[in-house]
């Protein structure tokens, strides 16, 4: 899950060091990078809270992971708000004004990285030990990545994914077949390749430089 969280944060870095450096002919693919990031980390609650912590819950005791569940609400509908407003730049309903993207960034992002790290204590893994069987964390993992590979989109879900990555976990985070990384890499990857230059590491897991924070000052 730390791995998870990593590459959240590492692309929330991406999007607040990329975004006052955005010409009028990269405003688009910056969209879809920032808005397959929104989605990567969607994706990731829904499934924590649709089936994760419940399965956790039957175990560790009801309500056990009430609190990770109330701070999913104080971040998500300010990142909902960030996340309609990006839209509205992709359809040409809004201008495109780096500053403000910072802000609403920032204004979701900073409560959104404090619960990820409160969340970690609550998934320690020796703490689920204690709790389960290996067969049935077997079992549990098992389940937990059917739904996590479930609805993903291998265009823009499994690629973010990646290119928010970090070259010290890339050997095996995601936790895809080696196959479908290299399908990503030389093929799905390419439809919106402008928009994934944005990340912090290539397809080939080399990191990329991300341009130094501008001060708003």
């Amino acid at each position: 899950m730390a791995a998870a969280h990593n590459h959240f944060v590492q692309g929330i870095n991406a999007i607040i060091a990329h975004a006052p450096h955005i010409t009028e002919e990269k405003v688009q693919p910056f969209m879809t990078f920032c808005l397959s990031l929104f989605e990567v980390i969607h994706h990731h609650h829904h499934v924590e809270e649709t089936f994760y912590f419940d399965a956790l819950e039957k175990k560790l005791g009801k309500g056990a992971m009430g609190e990770n569940v109330e701070e999913h609400a104080v971040f998500v509908p300010k990142l909902e708000e960030t996340e309609q407003w990006l839209k509205d730049i992709q359809a040409g309903k809004e201008k495109y004004d780096a500053q403000l993207c910072i802000e609403k960034v920032t204004d979701f992002a900073d409560p959104m990285i404090a619960h990820l790290e409160h969340e970690v204590p609550t998934l320690n893994r020796e703490r689920i030990r204690e709790c389960f069987t290996e067969k049935e964390l077997k079992d549990l993992d098992s389940e937990f990545m059917k739904h996590a590979l479930g609805g993903i989109s291998f265009w823009t879900t499994v690629p973010i994914t990646i290119a928010c990555g970090d070259p010290a976990t890339a050997a095996w985070f995601p936790p895809i077949p080696t196959p479908m990384k290299w399908a990503v890499r030389w093929f799905f990857s390419r439809r919106h390749k402008e928009a994934w230059e944005f990340g912090t590491m290539d397809f080939a897991g080399n990191p990329r430089q991300l341009p130094p924070i501008v001060s708003s000052s």
